[in-house]
């Protein structure tokens, strides 16, 4: 399976991406967001007292199976290779899921913006007037 069915998605709803979280009680937070030019980003947040950003991963886009090409240059987790999602086998209903796995990964946001990861208003714009990338 392959992310252009969402990223259609994406673009139909005139968004800078969509947001998955990984659904039931977790050690960790995980989120994935898809934006519309195709990229990726994975992030892990903990929680407690010292609750916060763990790491993040963007991908340039990932192939026609699925599987996301992930740039661990940028990373400095050593087991970053094993957490991050290995590829996209299922997706409907609001929610994707990786790796054949039972854990689903929920929709939890339709982002309209995103400017902490370079998806603000004028970009935004710009890429659903003229089409954007993909």
């Amino acid at each position: 399976m392959d992310f252009a069915p969402i990223i259609a998605d994406v673009k139909a709803a005139k968004c800078a991406g969509f947001r998955y979280q990984r659904a039931g009680h977790q050690r960790y937070r995980d989120r994935v967001t898809v934006y519309r030019d195709g990229r990726l980003l994975f992030e892990r947040f903990c929680y407690g007292e010292a609750a916060g950003l763990v790491f993040k991963l963007w991908a340039p886009g990932a192939d026609d199976t699925g599987v996301p090409q992930w740039d661990f240059s940028k990373c400095n987790v050593t087991n970053a290779r094993d957490e991050v999602p290995h590829q996209l086998t299922g997706a409907g209903q609001g929610g994707l899921v990786f790796d054949g796995r039972p854990a689903r990964w929920e929709c939890v946001d339709k982002l309209k913006n995103d400017k902490a990861n370079g998806y603000g208003g004028p970009v935004n714009f710009f890429k659903n007037l003229f089409g954007g990338r993909k």
